[in-house]
């Protein structure tokens, strides 16, 4: 992809501008495998996971430092915009993953600079697993204040077209694109009285009492619906209703997938921020939580993502200890960008003897 080159051209401009760059950095390759869950006779291929990366993130007062990086952390200060030092930051990340035999790639890149005033980060996020990839530039204005960080600034989100799928610009009947993957259908009477084989239409006497014969004509339609092959002429529905519920939008799913379009879309965000650090580990209570909302957009290609929801990036972190024995914690964070969701959220209790 172009982004992961430029981003890896910034790289390389840093570190002969900026002799320590890569100092206290890390660079981990990684990769586990296991039994999958199956259910069952089911038969599934090993899952694995390898992982290479390289990363420069300063720790926060209440994180320790992990003797490994094996590339599946989660950790609050990967994601947060201010970091614990100013300076350079960075994350290079990429996985090749089995998952119940659903393999993917997921990559994440990111380099972040940041003083007492400004912070400024290019990421470059592809994650199969979630069907989410887009490359932005932050540029914002910071200023603190006491526990707090406020910033402000413009955000230029470049991704693959998200909100247009192209069944909506397709202009012939539904059915039609159904023949076009292989789909065949075939007429047949709902209600073949006559047991001709043929929908007709007819007079019929309806009687509504035996003794006197008295009744009513009339006007019969058998009625027909159509009955579905898959290209492999298996039947896969007894009605037009049933194809369309069960099997169509698959058949969109594909169309939308062999017509998306190639080039990149882009909008300019207003980005606000607030970033609120209090306590250590050593304190009886720490907590990190920030929250990034993008309040207004502006479309800069004919195919901007247009959706109404609300975009944002949370994460929380807050520990507590109830005694020289007992510890809480709770960490979660959220990102919504482009209708797809992706988060993660851990809690527990530590009893220390």
């Amino acid at each position: 992809m172009k982004y992961e080159r430029i981003i890896c051209y910034m790289v390389a401009i840093s570190s002969f501008s900026f002799a320590n760059f890569f100092s206290n950095s890390t660079l981990y390759v990684s990769g586990s495998m296991g039994s999958p869950y199956v259910s069952g006779t089911e038969v599934k291929e090993d899952d694995y996971n390898y992982s290479i990366g390289l990363r420069k993130i300063a720790l926060f007062p209440y994180q320790g430092r992990s003797r490994f990086y094996k590339g599946s952390e989660s950790s609050l200060s990967d994601k947060a915009v201010i970091g614990a030092v100013n300076g350079w930051e960075y994350l290079f990340k990429y996985s090749q993953v089995r998952n119940r035999d659903n393999e993917f790639k997921d990559g994440e890149f990111w380099l972040k600079w940041s003083n007492d005033k400004f912070v400024a980060k290019a990421k470059y996020m592809n994650k199969e697993s979630r069907d989410l990839e887009f490359a932005e530039l932050d540029f914002r204005y910071r200023k603190h204040f006491w526990i707090m960080d406020f910033t402000t600034g413009f955000t230029i989100k470049g991704h693959p077209v998200y909100g247009h799928p192209a069944f909506d610009d397709y202009e012939g009947a539904w059915w039609e694109l159904a023949y076009e993957y292989g789909y065949t259908d075939y007429l047949v009477p709902l209600n073949d009285l006559n047991e001709n084989g043929n929908i007709d239409d007819y007079w019929i006497w309806i009687e509504t009492d035996e003794e006197t014969l008295e009744g009513y004509w009339t006007y019969y339609y058998e009625g027909a619906d159509y009955y579905w092959e898959d290209p492999d002429s298996n039947a896969v529905a007894y009605s037009d209703a049933e194809f369309y519920e069960y099997h169509m939008p698959n058949v969109i799913h594909q169309y939308n997938e062999d017509n998306k379009e190639k080039e990149y879309q882009a909008e300019l965000y207003q980005v606000i921020g607030f970033d609120i650090l209090m306590g250590t580990r050593e304190s009886k209570l720490y907590s990190h939580i920030w929250i990034n909302v993008f309040p207004q957009s502006f479309g800069l290609t004919d195919k901007s993502y247009e959706g109404e929801e609300n975009q944002y990036d949370v994460g929380i972190m807050i520990g507590t200890d109830l005694g020289d024995h007992i510890g809480l914690f709770i960490e979660g964070t959220k990102i919504s960008f482009y209708g797809r969701d992706e988060k993660y959220i851990s809690t527990g209790i530590n009893l220390r003897f």
